[in-house]
């Protein structure tokens, strides 16, 4: 994906590295992608993290609910810190954080597969063990292991 090694310090390097493909262009391609990016992160991973963390206590997930309004504020709000407390390039944090996320992924796949597996799980609802999703789980867990070791 970097075929010159080009160092990237700030998002106009990655913009530059588009360049050859985008023109002048590249410079508005970047931030209109780089403010997706953030839109969908700040945003919606920090609802949807609330949510599981809500579903894991027991307590209501619907994305109105106070408790994930607040907790998204207080989320957001700890991130703004974090930001201007670090003064550097965003590009680093967010580098930070696709290696923060490839780490609690394959962790998250784990127990997703464990869960699963477990008898006591569909017999208390009353179902047959779901054989083929309980294959499919684990051939595509064990594929994204693999993509996952191989890009480190």
């Amino acid at each position: 994906m970097n075929p010159t090694q080009a160092q990237i310090h700030s998002a106009g390097d990655l913009a530059n590295l588009i360049r050859p493909i985008m023109g002048d262009a590249s410079n508005i391609v970047m931030g209109v992608a780089l403010l997706g990016a953030g839109f969908a992160a700040l945003l919606g991973n920090t609802q949807h993290g609330l949510v599981f963390l809500n579903a894991g206590f027991d307590k209501p997930t619907g994305l109105e609910e106070k408790s994930i309004r607040y907790g998204s504020l207080a989320v957001l709000a700890f991130a703004a810190i974090v930001a201007f407390v670090y003064g550097g390039s965003p590009v680093e944090l967010i580098f930070i954080a696709n290696v923060a996320t490839s780490i609690s992924t394959p962790v998250a796949g784990l127990f997703i597969c464990l869960l699963i597996c477990r008898k006591e799980i569909n017999q208390d609802l009353g179902y047959k063990p779901p054989r083929f999703l309980q294959f499919s789980m684990i051939i595509s867990y064990l594929f994204i292991l693999a993509i996952t070791f191989l890009a480190f």
